[in-house]
Protein backbone atom coordinates (compact mmCIF):
# COMPACT_ATOMS: atom_id res chain seq x y z
CA UNK A 1 0.00 0.00 0.00
CA UNK A 2 1.64 3.40 -0.88
CA UNK A 3 -0.23 6.31 1.43
CA UNK A 4 0.51 9.49 2.43
CA UNK A 5 1.68 11.27 5.25
CA UNK A 6 0.11 15.03 5.34
CA UNK A 7 3.30 17.07 7.01
CA UNK A 8 2.33 19.44 9.38
CA UNK A 9 4.63 22.55 8.89
CA UNK A 10 4.66 22.90 5.12
CA UNK A 11 1.04 22.87 3.96
CA UNK A 12 0.35 20.95 0.84
CA UNK A 13 3.15 18.62 1.22
CA UNK A 14 2.58 15.20 1.82
CA UNK A 15 5.53 12.27 2.71
CA UNK A 16 4.41 9.34 0.22
CA UNK A 17 5.08 6.87 1.89
CA UNK A 18 4.83 2.48 1.29
CA UNK A 19 4.46 -0.65 3.33
CA UNK A 20 3.74 -4.65 2.88
CA UNK A 21 2.03 -5.04 6.37
CA UNK A 22 -0.67 -2.41 6.41
CA UNK A 23 -1.31 -3.51 10.20
CA UNK A 24 1.26 -1.95 11.43
CA UNK A 25 0.31 1.79 10.38
CA UNK A 26 -2.05 1.38 13.48
CA UNK A 27 1.44 1.68 15.83
CA UNK A 28 3.42 3.80 13.53
CA UNK A 29 5.43 6.67 15.37
CA UNK A 30 7.87 8.13 12.88
CA UNK A 31 9.01 7.82 9.13
CA UNK A 32 12.52 7.05 8.00
CA UNK A 33 14.59 8.28 5.27
CA UNK A 34 18.62 7.82 4.18
CA UNK A 35 20.56 10.75 5.13
CA UNK A 36 22.59 10.60 1.95
CA UNK A 37 19.50 9.46 -0.60
CA UNK A 38 18.34 13.14 -3.01
CA UNK A 39 14.40 12.88 -2.28
CA UNK A 40 12.21 15.21 -4.39
CA UNK A 41 9.20 16.88 -4.06
CA UNK A 42 6.63 15.78 -7.16
CA UNK A 43 3.53 17.27 -7.90
CA UNK A 44 0.66 15.44 -9.28
CA UNK A 45 -2.75 17.12 -9.16
CA UNK A 46 -3.68 18.89 -6.39
CA UNK A 47 -0.78 16.50 -4.43
CA UNK A 48 2.17 17.77 -3.68
CA UNK A 49 4.58 14.41 -2.85
CA UNK A 50 8.52 13.83 -1.23
CA UNK A 51 10.09 10.17 -1.91
CA UNK A 52 12.96 9.50 -2.86
CA UNK A 53 14.24 10.21 -6.46
CA UNK A 54 15.58 6.75 -7.67
CA UNK A 55 11.70 5.37 -6.38
CA UNK A 56 10.02 8.04 -8.55
CA UNK A 57 9.45 5.82 -11.95
CA UNK A 58 8.08 3.22 -10.11
CA UNK A 59 6.02 4.32 -7.41
CA UNK A 60 4.24 6.95 -9.46
CA UNK A 61 1.18 6.53 -11.31
CA UNK A 62 0.19 9.11 -14.16
CA UNK A 63 2.14 12.45 -14.78
CA UNK A 64 4.40 14.97 -12.85
CA UNK A 65 6.33 17.37 -12.35
CA UNK A 66 9.31 17.77 -10.08
CA UNK A 67 9.41 20.63 -7.82
CA UNK A 68 12.37 20.41 -5.30
CA UNK A 69 15.10 18.23 -4.47
CA UNK A 70 16.50 17.71 -0.69
CA UNK A 71 19.28 15.17 0.24
CA UNK A 72 17.63 12.82 3.11
CA UNK A 73 19.51 14.77 5.92
CA UNK A 74 17.61 17.99 5.04
CA UNK A 75 14.32 16.32 6.06
CA UNK A 76 15.05 15.04 9.52
CA UNK A 77 12.89 16.27 12.20
CA UNK A 78 9.96 17.68 9.88
CA UNK A 79 6.51 16.48 11.23
CA UNK A 80 3.78 14.78 9.98
CA UNK A 81 -0.09 13.45 10.66
CA UNK A 82 0.11 9.91 11.45
CA UNK A 83 -2.96 7.24 9.39
CA UNK A 84 -4.33 6.66 13.01
CA UNK A 85 -3.28 9.58 15.20
CA UNK A 86 -7.54 9.16 16.17
CA UNK A 87 -6.63 5.90 18.00
CA UNK A 88 -6.98 5.74 21.70
CA UNK A 89 -3.50 3.93 21.99
CA UNK A 90 -1.89 6.61 19.27
CA UNK A 91 -3.03 9.79 22.09
CA UNK A 92 -2.14 7.66 24.95
CA UNK A 93 1.38 7.03 24.29
CA UNK A 94 2.47 10.24 22.87
CA UNK A 95 3.22 9.38 19.55
CA UNK A 96 0.58 11.32 17.90
CA UNK A 97 2.16 14.34 18.92
CA UNK A 98 5.57 12.83 18.05
CA UNK A 99 5.40 11.81 14.53
CA UNK A 100 8.77 12.98 12.88
CA UNK A 101 11.32 12.02 10.17
CA UNK A 102 14.66 10.40 11.11
CA UNK A 103 17.17 9.15 9.29
CA UNK A 104 18.10 5.57 8.92
CA UNK A 105 21.67 4.45 7.09
CA UNK A 106 19.35 1.13 6.54
CA UNK A 107 16.48 2.49 3.93
CA UNK A 108 16.61 2.04 0.26
CA UNK A 109 15.06 2.77 -3.02
CA UNK A 110 15.00 -0.74 -4.37
CA UNK A 111 11.56 -1.08 -3.59
CA UNK A 112 8.86 1.49 -2.09
CA UNK A 113 9.47 4.95 -2.10
CA UNK A 114 12.51 5.61 -0.08
CA UNK A 115 10.70 6.47 3.07
CA UNK A 116 10.21 3.74 5.71
CA UNK A 117 7.40 3.94 7.96
CA UNK A 118 8.28 3.03 11.62
CA UNK A 119 6.21 0.98 14.35
CA UNK A 120 8.81 -0.34 16.76
CA UNK A 121 6.09 -2.30 18.59
CA UNK A 122 5.21 -4.28 15.25
CA UNK A 123 8.96 -5.73 14.17
CA UNK A 124 12.72 -5.91 15.44
CA UNK A 125 14.75 -3.33 13.51
CA UNK A 126 11.91 -1.21 14.10
CA UNK A 127 12.32 -1.98 17.57
CA UNK A 128 15.95 -1.17 17.86
CA UNK A 129 15.63 1.91 15.88
CA UNK A 130 12.60 3.46 17.74
CA UNK A 131 14.94 2.72 21.18
CA UNK A 132 18.21 4.31 19.74
CA UNK A 133 16.04 7.35 18.58
CA UNK A 134 14.00 7.66 22.05
CA UNK A 135 10.41 7.01 20.03
CA UNK A 136 6.99 5.89 21.65
CA UNK A 137 6.51 1.79 21.72
CA UNK A 138 2.94 0.74 20.82
CA UNK A 139 2.29 -3.01 21.08
CA UNK A 140 -1.46 -3.57 19.11
CA UNK A 141 -1.57 -7.57 19.33
CA UNK A 142 -1.80 -9.74 22.09
CA UNK A 143 -0.37 -13.86 22.15
CA UNK A 144 -3.84 -14.84 19.38
CA UNK A 145 -2.97 -11.80 16.63
CA UNK A 146 -5.89 -9.86 17.72
CA UNK A 147 -5.79 -5.96 18.33
CA UNK A 148 -6.33 -5.06 21.87
CA UNK A 149 -7.88 -2.53 23.99
CA UNK A 150 -7.11 0.96 22.32
CA UNK A 151 -7.08 0.74 18.57
CA UNK A 152 -11.03 1.52 18.35
CA UNK A 153 -12.70 -0.54 15.95
CA UNK A 154 -10.12 -3.01 14.98
CA UNK A 155 -10.01 -3.92 18.51
CA UNK A 156 -11.00 -7.56 18.73
CA UNK A 157 -10.04 -8.31 14.92
CA UNK A 158 -7.38 -10.95 14.13
CA UNK A 159 -4.60 -9.09 12.82
CA UNK A 160 -4.53 -11.46 9.47
CA UNK A 161 -7.67 -9.92 8.67
CA UNK A 162 -7.41 -6.12 8.83
CA UNK A 163 -5.72 -5.39 5.52
CA UNK A 164 -8.95 -4.56 3.92
CA UNK A 165 -11.04 -2.74 6.50
CA UNK A 166 -7.57 -0.46 6.70
CA UNK A 167 -7.59 -0.08 3.31
CA UNK A 168 -11.00 1.15 3.25
CA UNK A 169 -10.22 3.30 6.50
CA UNK A 170 -6.99 4.85 4.48
CA UNK A 171 -9.06 5.57 1.19
CA UNK A 172 -12.09 7.26 3.78
CA UNK A 173 -9.44 9.51 5.14
CA UNK A 174 -8.01 10.17 1.57
CA UNK A 175 -4.69 9.49 2.25
CA UNK A 176 -4.29 6.23 0.40
CA UNK A 177 -2.47 6.95 -2.83
CA UNK A 178 -2.64 3.18 -4.42
CA UNK A 179 -2.76 -0.59 -4.10
CA UNK A 180 -0.34 -2.83 -5.35
CA UNK A 181 0.12 -6.70 -5.21
CA UNK A 182 3.81 -7.56 -4.38
CA UNK A 183 5.20 -10.93 -3.55
CA UNK A 184 8.19 -11.14 -1.11
CA UNK A 185 9.77 -13.51 1.60
CA UNK A 186 7.31 -13.78 4.54
CA UNK A 187 7.63 -15.95 7.84
CA UNK A 188 5.23 -18.74 7.95
CA UNK A 189 4.76 -21.00 10.80
CA UNK A 190 6.62 -24.73 10.16
CA UNK A 191 3.67 -26.75 11.95
CA UNK A 192 0.36 -25.05 11.10
CA UNK A 193 1.80 -23.03 8.26
CA UNK A 194 0.04 -19.92 9.06
CA UNK A 195 1.84 -15.98 8.15
CA UNK A 196 3.59 -15.08 11.62
CA UNK A 197 3.66 -11.40 13.03
CA UNK A 198 5.90 -9.51 15.55
CA UNK A 199 4.44 -9.13 18.78
CA UNK A 200 6.90 -7.48 21.93
CA UNK A 201 6.11 -8.80 24.90
CA UNK A 202 8.46 -8.87 28.22
CA UNK A 203 10.31 -11.85 28.45
CA UNK A 204 12.43 -12.84 31.97
CA UNK A 205 15.28 -15.24 32.05
CA UNK A 206 16.46 -17.41 34.56
CA UNK A 207 20.62 -17.33 35.08
CA UNK A 208 21.91 -21.18 35.10
CA UNK A 209 25.32 -20.46 36.12
CA UNK A 210 27.35 -22.07 38.08
CA UNK A 211 26.61 -22.65 41.47
CA UNK A 212 28.18 -21.33 44.60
Amino acid sequence: VFLRFPLRNRPGEDLLVWTTTPWTLSSNVAAAVHPDLPYVLAEQGEHKLWLSKGAVANALRGDYAILDEKPGSELEGWTFDGPFDELPAQQKSGAAAAHRVILWDEVGEAEGTGIVHIAPGCGAEDYVLGRDQGLPIIAPLNEEGVFVAGFDWLTGINVHETARPIFANLEEKGILYRLQDHTHRYPVCWRCHQELVFRLVDEWFISMGEPL
